[in-house]
């Protein structure tokens, strides 16, 4: 695999001809592959299956130079772009900066993602309850991350994938009411920062976003 230094020089020479594809093409491939995880995370805790989870959380480990690959092109990206010698199109100069603010919160995501995963091993081990809304849950945040990507090619307002997160974020409130023990507990809350971090990538404000996703709720 080509390293995130070596990735962002090979990308370099290309941007002058299209910033925003390069960017495209490097965040497509990472973002399936995290998405990927959580679809399966949501499947191998549906089916209770504490080693698949365990191989979900070595894969999300090993794509953290892939994720760091996509960081350092984004960034490297959006230098080149402002300013710069080149008559740049304005709508790429925006997307790269709404590219470049996502990547920040998906950072954040991802960490936090493999924490949630972390504990979904712990969860299942201990043979805690799986209320059915809380693979559900992550299944959603899953798909939003996969909408997140796809407005974001289309250049609109990424009102879908905010919908979808949306459903995570009341699904794990309703796990939560059903009752988990204290890792599963710990799990919803990790679902709630990772919905909370996927909205501000989509551009609303982290005070918002919180309350959308239910980080503020307390029982």
């Amino acid at each position: 695999m080509i390293g995130g230094g070596v990735a962002v020089v090979v990308a370099l020479p290309i941007l002058p001809l299209n910033p925003v594809r390069v960017v495209h093409r490097a965040a497509g491939p990472t973002l399936d592959l995290f998405a990927h995880q959580m679809t399966v995370a949501s499947e191998v805790l549906t089916r209770g299956d504490a080693d698949r989870a365990e191989a979900v959380l070595r894969r999300l480990r090993a794509a953290e130079v892939e994720r760091r690959q996509t960081t350092e092109i984004v960034a490297a990206a959006r230098e080149m772009a402002m300013p710069s010698p080149w008559p740049w199109p304005w709508p790429w100069r925006a997307l790269l900066r709404r590219y470049e603010h996502a990547a920040e919160h998906l950072e954040l995501a991802f960490t936090n993602s493999r924490n949630m995963v972390r504990r979904m091993v712990s969860l299942l081990e201990a043979r805690e309850p799986v209320p059915p809304d809380l693979p559900l849950a992550i299944e959603h945040f899953g798909q939003a991350l996969r909408l997140l990507h796809r407005d974001f090619l289309a250049g609109g307002t990424p009102d879908i994938a905010r919908t979808r997160a949306l459903e995570a974020a009341a699904e794990v409130q309703r796990a939560r009411t059903a009752g988990l023990g204290c890792s599963g507990t710990i799990v919803v809350s990790q679902v709630c920062i990772v919905v909370s971090e996927l909205l501000q990538a989509s551009g609303l404000p982290k005070g918002e976003a919180d309350r959308m996703a239910g980080l503020h709720v307390r029982h």
